[in-house]
């Protein structure tokens, strides 16, 4: 049982530090195109893109202004913006930051138009947003059958030990039943994972 527990924790560890960051991720994604139009609107007054992001860190909440806090304070560092914007899309993992990041660069280069371009990035994000909750609704019934084939078998073993509690003993007491109890957790979060792969479409 330790070296169950000892297996197990690590794993719940994981789990638990990978939905924290998919949280914070998934926050900041749904408040980039609200961040775009800001962008874009301090563009039109004449706002250099340094000057645009710093109007988005007075008007956002967290974890896009702390993010972009971050970007403002390293471009007064003197790195140059495209770079720090690429640190956050690294960070945040977002694809669509990274477009933003090209039309800095570009910006810095040659000048232009850059916020028609921020328009049309924030219009191509609100798209894929509707796009990924249609793909939510269709895949929910296998989402939810994860979770039953996820815990059916540890509802049945704790039923089973309440109502016979001598019935699950030759698994606890025996090396033979030791293996398969583990061999069968294995199997159940190995299932779960594989349906989470398949209902787990990216747009």
């Amino acid at each position: 049982w330790w070296a169950l527990l000892a297996f197990l924790v690590p794993l719940f560890v994981r789990e638990f530090v990978s939905r924290k960051l998919a949280r914070r991720r998934k926050a900041f994604a749904e408040q980039l195109p609200d961040a775009l139009q800001v962008i874009s609107a301090a563009l039109r007054a004449g706002q250099s893109f340094a000057g645009a992001l710093a109007v988005v860190v007075e008007s956002a909440t967290d974890p896009m202004k702390s993010e972009m806090q971050q970007v403002v304070a390293d471009e007064q560092l003197g790195i140059p913006l495209d770079k720090a914007v690429a640190v956050v899309v690294r960070r945040m993992k977002s694809r669509d930051l990274e477009q933003v990041a090209l039309v800095a660069e570009l910006q810095r280069e040659s000048g232009g138009n850059a916020a028609e371009v921020v328009d049309r990035v924030a219009e191509t994000i609100r798209e894929r947003f509707d796009l990924q909750r249609l793909i939510n609704t269709l895949t929910i019934q296998g989402r939810i059958s994860r979770w039953i084939v996820s815990a059916l078998p540890v509802a049945l073993v704790l039923i089973l030990s309440v109502i016979n509690p001598h019935y699950m003993h030759p698994l606890v007491s025996t090396t033979g039943g030791k293996v398969m109890l583990v061999m069968a957790g294995l199997l159940v979060v190995g299932g779960s994972l594989v349906i989470k792969k398949i209902v787990d479409i990216k747009v």
